[in-house]
């Protein structure tokens, strides 16, 4: 993040209120001092008095003239100030007190982006907050990765209108301290209000230089790209808490991947590219797959047979009325797997009881101490015959 004493802009707009002309201004920027901090060493150092010869002399060398008395007391004035916003920027620096972006900087800066970014309208719901910007530049100074979650990345125009106040305990300097917060949020409840908080995301990235907003528009197609893609049968696709999801653990993943995430010397985005790599990562992967729908599949639990013989006549269940089927219960449902000389026959009694099949069979049932007309753990040692079900087994029934 440019500060005041670094910042171009800012160097410019004081130059020119000040009373500076243009052409004044262009001679001393060719010389070499373009921002406050320059100018406060180019005549003299902090904490100790303006010489006058040492302005006129400064002047003298960049203008190839002689300054008049309006040019060398302005250009003092202005180093007086250069010298008192340095002292004061170092004082900053290391009590982290305030870590807004020049006026001057935010413009000048958001101009050069809605003049490279031609196809996306910076304005409205598109338009970054203040808030947002100053966010992503501080990121930028301490060099550490910190997640920008989708709903804090609001508008300008919401920023605008105000927000909500609430007050949190913080330590300073070994004393608790009671301070104001502002809450400022945006819901992120539906695809087109999620995607404007992404792109306002990227753009207040690109505005701090941590990534391009290209890359973080391939990161955010990667996400919507999942909301849309067909899911197999009996599974959903993926909802927007999971984009969040996703999106909140590779910002995580960065931030124990990456060491540094200001620009290289060669003009790359080490956190864009780290970013873009995450699509193949299969833990990040996994928070976009499609889900089960709710009530599509069942527990072993409830898919057991309720009757005695536990196997995997659910799985047979048909829907509907089966043709050439004899169906014993509601609904058309078949008859549970039965050996193979029970075919046809009943799997339980008019009352709803279960009829044991191994006792129908002529290998018996195992529990051979459970007499004819009693309940084994199986159900009934009862006939399979249809309308028969007396006390002895179906290949007695008839004699």
């Amino acid at each position: 993040m440019a500060t005041v004493v670094d910042s171009t802009a800012h160097f410019d707009a004081r130059l020119l209120e000040s009373g500076i002309s243009q052409t004044v201004l262009d001679a001393i920027k060719a010389s070499g001092v373009d921002t406050l901090s320059r100018l406060a060493f180019a005549v003299g150092q902090p904490n100790q008095p303006l010489a006058n010869d040492d302005i006129t002399g400064f002047l003298q060398t960049a203008l190839g003239r002689a300054p008049s008395l309006l040019e060398t007391s302005t250009v003092k004035r202005l180093a007086f100030e250069a010298q008192t916003f340095l002292v004061a920027s170092l004082r900053q620096s290391i009590e982290q007190t305030d870590d807004s972006v020049p006026r001057n900087e935010r413009a000048s800066r958001m101009q050069a982006i809605k003049t490279a970014l031609l196809g996306v309208n910076i304005s409205g719901e598109l338009e970054p907050s203040h808030l947002l910007l100053d966010k992503a530049c501080s990121m930028y100074e301490k060099n550490i990765v910190v997640y920008l979650e989708p709903s804090t990345c609001v508008s300008r125009t919401l920023e605008v209108q105000g927000a909500k106040q609430s007050r949190e305990l913080s330590l300073e300097k070994g004393s608790l301290v009671l301070r104001n917060q502002d809450q400022l949020t945006g819901a992120t409840d539906s695809e087109i209000k999620l995607h404007n908080a992404l792109v306002r995301r990227g753009i207040a990235l690109q505005f701090a230089k941590l990534m391009s907003h290209a890359q973080h528009s391939e990161w955010a197609t990667f996400l919507f790209e999942a909301l849309h893609r067909d899911a197999p049968p009996g599974y959903s696709r993926p909802s927007v808490a999971q984009l969040l999801q996703c999106d909140r653990a590779a910002w995580a993943r960065l931030g124990s991947t990456v060491n540094s995430i200001r620009q290289d010397q060669l003009g790359g985005y080490p956190l864009g590219v780290a970013l873009l790599a995450l699509r193949s990562d299969p833990y990040i992967t996994l928070f976009l797959a499609p889900l089960a729908r709710h009530g599509s599949t069942q527990s072993d639990s409830s898919r057991r047979n309720t009757g005695p013989y536990e196997s995997t006549w659910h799985d047979r269940i048909s829907k509907g009325k089966g043709k050439g089927k004899k169906g014993s219960g509601k609904g058309g449902k078949s008859n549970p797997p039965m050996p193979r000389d029970l075919h046809g026959k009943w799997h339980k009694t008019p009352k709803g009881d279960p009829i044991c099949f191994g006792y129908n069979t002529t290998q018996g049932c195992p529990e051979k101490n459970v007499k004819a007309g009693e309940k084994c753990r199986r159900g009934l040692h009862v006939c399979a015959e249809p309308k028969c079900q007396q006390p002895h087994p179906l290949h007695e029934h008839g004699r």
